[in-house]
């Protein structure tokens, strides 16, 4: 049995669900998820995508919304569409690094992902951010003024070049050893994988 990787972008739409999802059945597996922030528009731009994977394309963003809203209710994921996309999360997967290298990530991310998704208080804003800091004991001031140092912004910028070795080119992701696996929709694989092998 190996652990799984979980690569979270705290723009990415999909990635909600998997962060909704990941801890039951990892557990239930009895499989170890390691929590790894990264930031994928620096990959998605060498990939020739500016904007990300739906912007510019409106039958396909409409298709992403719809999809989002099926799967959530498929899995029993509480789910309200936000009203802003896309967000900053530059500044969430910032603290992420912080948060990964002291045990506090899952925590950490669930809670801004489901402000985001079933309060529509918004990734990357000070409300989201303050207010899941101080929930888990946290004080905002020092995280967030962590979080703009000159070490932690190459944490982020290491995470996303490990991202990058791997092959890794979209959110959610998940590896097991050098074994990718892309999409909420392949969660269950993975974690699969990781039980098996």
């Amino acid at each position: 049995m190996q652990p799984i990787d979980f690569w979270i972008e705290y723009g990415s739409t999909y990635t909600y669900l998997s962060v909704a999802r990941i801890g039951a059945l990892a557990a239930e597996a009895g499989v170890e998820v390691r929590w790894q922030p990264f930031f994928v528009m620096p990959i998605m731009a060498d990939l020739g995508m500016n904007q990300g994977p739906f912007l510019p394309y409106p039958s396909k963003t409409a298709y992403m919304w719809r999809d989002i809203e099926r799967r959530a209710r498929r899995h029993g994921v509480p789910y309200a569409r936000p009203s802003t996309y896309p967000v900053n999360s530059l500044a969430t997967a910032r603290i992420a690094c912080i948060a990964a290298e002291e045990g506090w990530c899952r925590a950490f991310t669930e809670r801004v992902f489901a402000l985001h998704w079933t309060k529509n208080v918004l990734i990357g804003t000070e409300e989201n951010i303050g207010t899941t800091l101080a929930a888990l004991g946290q004080s905002p001031e020092e995280v967030v003024s962590r979080a703009q140092t000159a070490q932690v912004k190459g944490q982020l910028r290491q995470h996303t070049e490990r991202a990058k070795s791997l092959g890794i080119f979209g959110a959610p992701s998940f590896t097991v050893g050098t074994e990718l696996f892309w999409g909420d929709d392949r969660l269950e694989d993975a974690i699969e994988w990781a039980r098996t092998h």
